[in-house]
């Protein structure tokens, strides 16, 4: 059961920030150190400065970018630079963007959803990482409030939800905007009570997925958990966390590959070599090629790039694939962020969970990949290919999980655009 309800949602004034679209920013855990300086200096009232703030040689356990934020989302508060609206809404977002060639449109809402007693019942698809759970903990307590949404999708084969929201579209959105990958992002606010009610009742029965922002949904929940142990009510508004709905379409769901950048870890020249016990590796002459040869592959491909040249993986026996990942379910052997994880990653290189943390870095862009390497900030790059939204779905209703940064959903639901505050 869904049980999501509408919220007063703390959005920019137009009144005292001019150039909204200048204010807004990705999620947090996307955001590169060059992408973060250029949003300070894109506006002043960046929500950057709450989410990912600057961090100093200077700060301690008082001082330091989560007292910042606290201080600074108080002042923005008091300066009317954020305000609550009036009643409770809910806020319909729609993102029209390219991807392979088609210019599509997702449409879906913003609303708190309450949690239940059960961990799951927004099912996850992804395993987290425990230092950016430390740090968003940290956040959260200090600013006592959801500064950007969960990404979730539902199932409603028969549109029924999308049936009672395309109405509300025909009106002026409050905000409209093109970011600079050409994605197209609109919104308005819904506080017709009637409207919200049709919603609500048809979401009663829909089971939540997370697409995106599992470390924060785990977060909200255990701080939850510290609320309630001391002494606060099942009532309070942290019992409530906020997200971003859309329905499990084509349409509404699209998935890039995340690559996997490795450090020089002990022994990797010999581990290397061992690759080619399991895999039959092809040269490609450049990154467009290699990432073609990948995708046309009838089975589990890989790209790699290792001292100047690309290859692709391909499984040399896939009984062999089937030993070694015999203790895994179905779902996942079809995965090729799972092979690249189980069979390269903990394999072949021997690494453990926090030996991957320490050792491993992501990134959706093949260039930037590619680049890192070049410039030894990493010793190689692997490339795998996009997950698919139906085995997101099977893997979570499995009750399964995914490596780390198996999906990166596109677009992104923008930071910025409504807050909900505890």
């Amino acid at each position: 059961m869904a049980d999501i309800h509408p919220f007063y949602g703390l959005r920019y004034n137009k009144n005292k920030v001019a150039s909204l679209s200048k204010v807004f920013a990705p999620p947090y855990d996307i955001i590169s150190e060059k992408e973060q300086k250029e949003l300070y200096a894109q506006h002043p009232f960046n929500i950057v400065r709450l989410i990912l703030g600057k961090q100093f040689t200077a700060d301690d356990e008082t001082k330091n970018r989560y007292s910042r934020a606290a201080q600074l989302f108080e002042k923005w508060q008091k300066e009317g630079i954020l305000t609550s609206d009036e009643k409770p809404c809910i806020y319909i977002y729609t993102q029209e963007y390219d991807f392979e060639g088609k210019r599509k449109r997702r449409i879906g809402f913003f609303a708190v959803i309450k949690f239940g007693n059960k961990s799951q019942d927004c099912l996850p698809h992804e395993h987290t990482l425990s230092k950016p759970k430390e740090d968003r903990l940290k956040l959260i307590r200090a600013v006592r409030a959801n500064l950007s949404p969960i990404f979730s999708f539902y199932l409603d084969s028969r549109k029924k939800i999308e049936a009672v929201i395309k109405p509300l579209l025909e009106k002026k959105p409050l905000i409209n905007f093109k970011d600079k990958e050409n994605v197209k992002h609109s919104f308005w606010k819904v506080d017709d009570a009637k409207k919200i009610n049709q919603i609500r009742q048809l979401m009663k029965k829909k089971q939540i997925f997370i697409a995106d922002g599992h470390h924060r949904y785990e977060v909200c929940r255990a701080f939850r958990h510290e609320m309630l142990k001391k002494g606060a009510t099942a009532d309070d508004k942290f019992n409530y966390v906020l997200m971003y709905f859309t329905g499990f379409s084509e349409e509404n769901l699209s998935i890039l590959p995340t690559h996997r950048l490795v450090k020089n870890i002990p022994g990797l020249e010999g581990k290397l070599k061992k690759l080619q016990d399991y895999f039959a590796l092809t040269h490609a002459g450049n990154l467009e090629m290699m990432l073609k040869l990948q995708k046309k592959s009838a089975g589990f491909s890989l790209g790699m790039y290792h001292k100047g040249r690309f290859y692709t993986l391909e499984m040399k026996d896939k009984r062999l694939l089937e030993r070694l990942m015999k203790k895994t379910l179905a779902q996942w052997r079809r995965l090729d962020v799972a092979m690249l994880n189980k069979i390269v990653f903990e394999h072949i290189f021997k690494l453990n969970e926090p030996q991957k943390e320490e050792n491993i870095s992501y990134t959706r862009d093949p260039d930037f990949a590619v680049s890192c390497v070049k410039k030894k900030h990493y010793a190689l790059a692997f490339f795998p290919n996009a997950t698919k939204p139906q085995q997101v779905k099977e893997i979570a209703l499995s009750r399964s999980r995914m490596p780390q940064k198996s999906t990166y959903f596109y677009p992104k639901p923008t930071t910025g655009l409504v807050i909900n505050k505890f």
